[in-house]
């Protein structure tokens, strides 16, 4: 049996390309997000780091789903 065979084609790394910016804008968001949460004594000041969190989740998720549809046998 035949070890699985990347397809590099545009879709994929556009795909990988997409991911990779969801991960780093979340985890910049999340990073922010959290200084802002120290520095400030207001109730929901932390917000958007969930926000980044679920950004950084979405870009994980799109980099596996790009990954694993790059390995799928097609023509």
């Amino acid at each position: 049996m035949d070890a699985p065979h990347l397809r590099w084609n545009t879709g994929v790394l556009a795909g990988l390309l997409i991911g990779l910016a969801w991960l780093v804008i979340g985890l910049v968001t999340y990073l922010l997000g959290r200084r802002t949460a120290r520095r400030s004594s207001r109730e929901g000041a932390g917000g958007p780091a969930v926000i980044g969190i679920f950004l950084s989740l979405v870009g994980g998720l799109t980099l596996f789903a790009t990954l694993l549809l790059s390995v799928v046998p097609g023509p």
